[in-house]
């Protein structure tokens, strides 16, 4: 499958989970700056999808990241509001702008996609944004190809990433929920 079909493919997995799109469009009226719903709730969503598993995994939470230059948009209201629209899942909503000053190994970023491109996993580093005119725009800065083929690996072989991507990948246990993964180990 070539990358542009991984796009196509997301898109259509997306689309056809209505939980999914009506949280999208719920974020979408929030009107945050530069936003997508991140990780977890993208990357689970494809492998039980291609799992073909009817009933989608629980998720620990639903990452909400946007980009914004003022701190005046409160992160843990926001988190309040969603959770009381889907009492059933846990938000996190984060602006990135700031991250670094929360976490002093991270650096600046300049907006939500580079962000994403951060997190650990590669097929984690994976975001969706319902735009206006409904739409979909997606960030993916290391590709689909991963997150389709499941391959996971860390981003890079950076000593700090590695230690996190092995902690992660204990704590996870992935591949007991999705046996297609193929987990890298370093």
């Amino acid at each position: 499958m070539a990358e542009k079909n991984y796009s196509q493919e997301l898109k259509k997995i997306i689309l056809h989970e209505k939980w999914l799109m009506d949280i999208l469009r719920s974020v979408r009226a929030l009107n945050l700056p530069d936003w997508y719903l991140a990780a977890g709730v993208v990357r689970n969503t494809v492998w039980d999808v291609l799992h073909g598993y009817t009933k989608r995994t629980p998720l620990n939470d639903i990452d909400v990241v946007y980009y914004g230059l003022t701190k005046k948009i409160d992160g843990k209201d926001i988190e309040r509001k969603l959770h009381r629209l889907y009492p059933q899942y846990t938000f996190e909503v984060v602006n990135q702008a700031f991250v670094h000053e929360m976490y002093h190994y991270k650096k600046r970023v300049q907006n939500s996609c580079e962000a994403i491109g951060k997190f650990i996993e590669i097929p984690t580093g994976v975001g969706v944004r319902l735009e206006q005119d409904d739409s979909l725009t997606l960030c993916a800065p290391h590709g689909l190809k991963d997150l389709f083929t499941f391959r996971v690996a860390p981003i890079s072989r950076e000593t700090a990433i590695l230690t996190r991507y092995k902690e992660r990948m204990k704590k996870k246990q992935w591949k007991k929920i999705w046996p297609k993964l193929v987990i890298s180990s370093f």
